[in-house]
Order: C-alpha cells, then sequence, then structure tokens
C-alpha cells in the first residue's frame, strides 16, 4: 500500500468514526472501540482530529437560499 492509499483509508475510516459519533451516541463498546483504534497508531488519532474539524467546520458554512 502506498502512503497515499495509507494516508486515504486512514482519513476514510476517522471519518467513519466522526459521522459514528454524531449520528448515534457511541456505546461503552463503541466508546472502548474507538479509544483502542486511537491508540493503536498516533496517525490514526491525527487523521480522527482532521476528521472532526472538517465536520465542525462544516457546520458553520451556510446553507445557500432556497
Amino acid at each position: 500500500m502506498s502512503r497515499s492509499e495509507r494516508n486515504e483509508a486512514l482519513w476514510n475510516a476517522a471519518w467513519e468514526w466522526v459521522i459514528r459519533e454524531h449520528e448515534q451516541v457511541l456505546d461503552d463498546a463503541g466508546r472502548a472501540e474507538l479509544i483502542a483504534w486511537l491508540k493503536a497508531d498516533p496517525a490514526h488519532r491525527a487523521h480522527y482530529e482532521e476528521a472532526h474539524r472538517v465536520w465542525l467546520g462544516a457546520a458553520l458554512i451556510p446553507r445557500p437560499p432556497s
């Protein structure tokens, strides 16, 4: 797997975690799974934090007029 492919895979995984957190409240098992994923590799946390910033930033973009 190339570096670019790895980064894309990590981004996708991080993005899925962010979506999962915002669509539902994580139960204890889900929270433990997220924490384990974040601790498994420093790159996981970096991608997760970036995905979280994108999610929050998107909320600040005004909706287009109807």
